[in-house]
């Protein structure tokens, strides 16, 4: 049971990490905020959009990255637990 959940948190961590990348998307000289998104993380790099002129520029929202992967952990984490106590009792 430990790997498979090990397993679970891996992909899912990664998942976060690579092909959800949580970003603010600023523009302007004043960096003003245009849009949140999730977006893969080759896309950081990309000068494909523009505002009046200016590129939008990808920005880490790190905060909501902590809050993804400790929400993750918690719940795997309680989930391992109640599956301890279920095939302990059994």
């Amino acid at each position: 049971m430990k790997k498979i959940l090990l397993s679970v948190y891996l992909v899912i961590i990664s998942c976060i990490g690579i092909l959800f990348v949580p970003v603010s998307l600023k523009w302007g000289p004043q960096l003003e905020f245009y849009d949140k998104r999730y977006v893969p993380l080759w896309q950081l790099q990309s000068k494909e959009l523009q505002v009046d002129d200016y590129y939008l520029i990808y920005e880490l929202d790190i905060v909501r990255i902590v809050y993804e992967i400790g929400i993750v952990t918690l719940l795997l984490f309680i989930i391992y637990l109640i599956s301890k106590e279920v095939f302990k009792s059994k």
